[in-house]
């Protein structure tokens, strides 16, 4: 998120692998958390490369240390990944400070070697193959040791909820908004992104740079070990649509993360894979076809602030649906628009109840709160 636009936009040519998140961005809901700057963790730090050299305005990136028995690879985001591989001169600095030499680095650099990337991954799409934006670097040793043996380690943990608490970390990279290039994390609670093997979290302050960082499970402050559930990337390379720097997005470690780790882990050359499978269990739209024919306008999104995804129709008659998700992911219809300030008036739906009229107001026809 250079120059204060979320979530890694693109920083010229290799490795500019980051997600355009240029755009009308739109105010945090009341009560969003907002970051704690700190001084970092050994078991996380940012990456730099040739044409973002250490010691500049900005770093690229945020990786965390896994364990794994080799004690050498290093978890990052897909889209950061697929620049690296283009890049030279690439170094992992684990626990960065600003202003210090690589030798004067706390736990020194270590050169990045070798990329684990997906084959079928896509970089900063909104297809269902974002749910594979991880990648691991294999990094060699340096006057200290391998990586883990110097920094400690998390614990690469796949998992099939999209409820989680986690603290997420990340090197926001512009120092427009990261003025020392400190670390930031932010305790959250995690839910899904609907429709995708991925979950969101809302806290304000995560632009540029953070792709990569750690959603950690059970996280020590003291240690920064825990088990890493996420990191920060998935649908348009992390964010929505809106580029909201409170917004942000992470795959979950199903089975085709776990293959991915085990080539890393092994040093194994990444294969051939099949045809990515998404998920399944997408939302799927109460009542009838017949109800649905009069609808205008479908928009999606999080327009309560609650963190859950809810689902605005706007019928033909220019009513509107306030729908909201339910735990098992189906969508009911709330009676009243609650989250949607000062109705303009309220009336009875096609499906008999009463609801509030709201009119769009940006340009794209996107409903949001007033």
């Amino acid at each position: 998120m250079d120059n204060a636009v979320p979530l890694d936009s693109p920083r010229g040519r290799a490795p500019a692998a980051s997600a355009p998140r240029i755009g009308t961005r739109s105010t945090p809901p009341a009560g969003t958390p907002r970051p704690e700057h700190f001084g970092g963790h050994p078991t996380v730090g940012t990456f730099f490369y040739d044409g973002k050299p250490l010691g500049g305005k900005s770093t690229y990136c945020t990786g965390s240390v896994v364990h794994t028995a080799a004690h050498d690879i290093v978890l990052t985001a897909g889209h950061c990944g697929r620049g690296l591989q283009r890049a030279t001169h690439r170094i992992f600095v684990p626990q960065y400070r600003d202003g210090l030499s690589a030798a004067n680095q706390p736990r020194g650099v270590f050169a990045v070697s070798q990329m684990y990337i997906d084959p079928r991954y896509v970089a900063n799409t909104k297809k269902p193959t974002s749910d594979l934006d991880l990648a691991f670097a294999q990094v060699d040793p340096n006057s200290r040791g391998k990586v883990e043996d110097v920094t400690g380690a998390l614990t690469f943990t796949p998992t099939t909820k999209y409820t989680h608490k986690v603290t997420v970390i990340g090197y926001p990279s512009s120092e427009s908004v990261n003025s020392k290039h400190q670390a930031i994390r932010c305790p959250v609670t995690t839910s899904r992104l609907p429709g995708y093997r991925q979950v969101r979290m809302t806290c304000t302050g995560f632009y540029g740079g953070v792709s990569g960082g750690p959603w950690i499970e059970d996280y020590d402050r003291t240690t920064g070990t825990g088990k890493v559930v996420g990191n920060t990337g998935g649908y348009n390379g992390g964010g929505n649509d809106a580029n909201d720097d409170w917004v942000t997005y992470a795959p979950i470690y199903g089975k085709d993360a776990k293959a991915l780790f085990n080539d890393a882990a092994a040093h194994r050359t990444v294969g051939a894979r099949p045809p990515y499978q998404p998920s399944t269990d997408r939302p799927v739209l109460p009542g009838s076809a017949g109800t649905w024919q009069h609808a205008s306008l479908l928009a999606s999104g999080g327009f309560r602030p609650t963190g859950h995804s809810t689902m605005i129709a706007v019928w033909t008659d220019g009513e509107v649906t306030l729908y909201l998700r339910q735990r098992t992911g189906r969508l009911r219809p709330r009676a009243a628009a609650a989250g949607l300030q000062q109705p303009l008036d309220s009336r009875a739906n096609h499906h008999g109840r009463r609801l509030h009229r709201v009119q769009p107001v940006r340009p794209d026809g996107v409903l949001v709160r007033r």
